[in-house]
């Protein structure tokens, strides 16, 4: 690779640079609109919008290295155990106006009638202008029961004296 393609690279950019400037000044539409749609509630988020609530939300930004730290505490009073809760957070700047959207996702289970809290660190680009967000439940899962359960029990009448078994799904005793 030589200088003359580095020297195309650099005026691709600076011509893409320019043309996003002049869409954010000259359009009525910001571009963080066209590239960020409107949000999409799943049919099961919509159905449990009322039983299963996330109180709580927090996302913080570390200027070195963009990690980001998020916590969030859910509430399921409805009679469903839930999985694979997926949280959009939109981050905004002093003004309002929407920087760009964090995808986060639950994959435990929280039981009927229970809450939960959870944290996450992850490495992700924040804009810099962004000083407060909004988050909310998006999509989540019912969770169903497994199909295989293992029963603990003894070896008694199988050849053998009295020994435990092992829970060979976890890997040892708990």
């Amino acid at each position: 690779m030589d200088g003359k393609f580095w020297g195309k690279i650099a005026i691709s950019a600076v011509i893409l640079g320019l043309a996003i400037f002049a869409f954010n000044t000259f359009s009525t539409t910001p571009i963080t609109k066209i590239l960020l749609p409107p949000l999409q509630t799943s049919a099961t988020a919509q159905e449990f919008r009322d039983t299963v609530l996330l109180t709580s939300s927090e996302i913080a930004v570390q200027e070195k290295g963009h990690l980001t730290r998020a916590a969030f505490a859910i509430d399921n009073s409805s009679n469903h155990d839930i999985k694979n809760i997926k949280i959009i957070c939109t981050v905004m700047d002093d003004a309002g106006a929407e920087q760009g959207r964090d995808k986060w996702v639950i994959y435990d289970t929280i039981k009927a009638h229970a809450n939960g809290v959870f944290s996450y660190t992850a490495e992700m680009y924040v804009s810099g202008k962004a000083t407060s967000s909004q988050c909310r439940i998006v999509d989540m899962e019912i969770a169903k029961s497994p199909l295989i359960a293992i029963h603990r029990g003894s070896t008694e009448g199988h050849g053998g004296g009295h020994q435990p078994t092992e829970d060979v799904m976890h890997g040892g005793h708990h």
